[in-house]
């Protein structure tokens, strides 16, 4: 036979397949490398979605601690003077909490009769006055904190300055340097820096307000504005030029039930951060809800009392009242919640946030 030939054939017979062990061990080995990049893979796409709802998560803090926070920070304070008493021209101010803020009509100043205050926190286990614990949506969640807070704020860009002088008659309409922001229906207050009066608009001449007499609660008591004074009511005091015009805010932060199934088990429990807020409706007056921030689970409010170096609940707070308040500082903490199940042992990624506001015009 021609070695050459020979040398082919043996050659050939050397080519053979792989051995059933040399096939296992490289399908285990490729097994492994699998394994490897499916278990990378699974991590990297748990950690983009912790770090998905941390991002989400951060926002809602932001947007929740802003909102809150500047209403906190102006709670019960109007752009005269903030110490001063503030009285009602209401005819039953007692009648809604967004409108319950101040002395009743006919009362001299520095009276202790204050139906509401500016600044007003619920403990856990308090329900509204006006509305109880619920499971609706948008309903408060027993065991969780509330906020309430009324305030003066701008109507609008230009400043509402008085240009005449409020007096005889006082039921003149009040004249005012801007009407920019103003609507007929709407709460205002009128300040200076002896007074500081609400009342609510009844018409609007081309630069005047009316604040004519009304017969529903939360319409003007009388037509004469104000009808009180430093002497014994009903004695009658002038808003001189100058007095500045705001409107009346009022708003609740509390924790409700937004009726989402979050675990999928068929109940509706899902919470979030909500804001009732006082709105003029085409003249109407009443309350707009908002859900604010989804996913917060639970809010917590601590007051710091003028002198005190500790924080403490809304039930240790002895007296709310704005004429001697002695709430300097509120802290709040937000417990939020997040959308997957990608923390440790597979549950939600939870996070408490605490931002703490002092109250201007109170702290020093």
């Amino acid at each position: 036979m021609d070695p050459t030939l020979s040398g082919r054939l043996k050659g050939a017979g050397r080519a053979r397949g792989f051995s059933l062990i040399e096939l296992m061990v490289a399908l285990a080995l490729g097994l492994i490398v699998t394994g490897s990049a499916l278990t990378l893979v699974m991590t990297n796409r748990t950690t983009f979605a912790a770090t998905e709802d941390m991002g989400r998560i951060q926002e809602n803090v932001r947007l929740a601690f802003e909102l809150m926070g500047r209403e906190l920070r102006s709670a019960g304070g109007n752009f005269c003077d903030s110490s001063k008493d503030v009285y009602s021209g209401l005819r039953n101010p007692g009648a809604n909490w967004w409108s319950n803020w101040a002395n009743i009509t006919g009362a001299a100043p520095g009276t202790p009769i204050d139906t509401a205050p500016g600044l007003r926190g619920y403990a856990g286990n308090v329900a509204f006055p006006d509305s109880a614990f619920g499971t609706g949506v948008g309903q408060r969640v027993n065991g969780t904190d509330a906020i309430e807070v009324k305030s003066a704020v701008p109507l609008s860009a230009d400043v509402a300055m008085v240009t005449t002088s409020l007096v005889t008659p006082f039921s003149a309409p009040i004249e005012l340097s801007s009407l920019d922001g103003i609507a007929v229906g709407d709460l205002l207050m009128i300040c200076n820096f002896v007074n500081a009066s609400i009342f609510r608009v009844t018409g609007l001449g081309v630069d005047t307000v009316e604040h004519a007499e009304g017969v529903d609660d939360e319409d003007n008591l009388s037509d004469d504005l104000p009808q009180w004074t430093t002497g014994t009511p009903p004695a009658t005091y002038g808003f001189n030029a100058g007095s500045i015009v705001a409107r009346v805010h009022a708003a609740r932060w509390y924790i409700g039930n937004n009726g989402l199934d979050t675990d999928n088990d068929g109940v509706a429990d899902g919470r979030s951060l909500y804001r009732a807020l006082l709105v003029n409706n085409a003249g109407t007056l009443g309350v707009e809800v908002d859900e604010i921030a989804q996913g917060v689970t639970d809010m917590q409010v601590g007051y710091l009392i003028e002198g005190a170096t500790s924080y403490v609940d809304a039930a240790s707070v002895a007296a709310w009242s704005d004429g001697g308040n002695p709430v300097v500082a509120a802290r709040v903490t937000l417990t939020f919640q997040g959308d997957d199940r990608v923390g440790a042992d597979g549950e939600r990624i939870e996070r408490n946030l605490t931002q703490t506001v002092a109250i201007r015009g109170r702290a020093e």
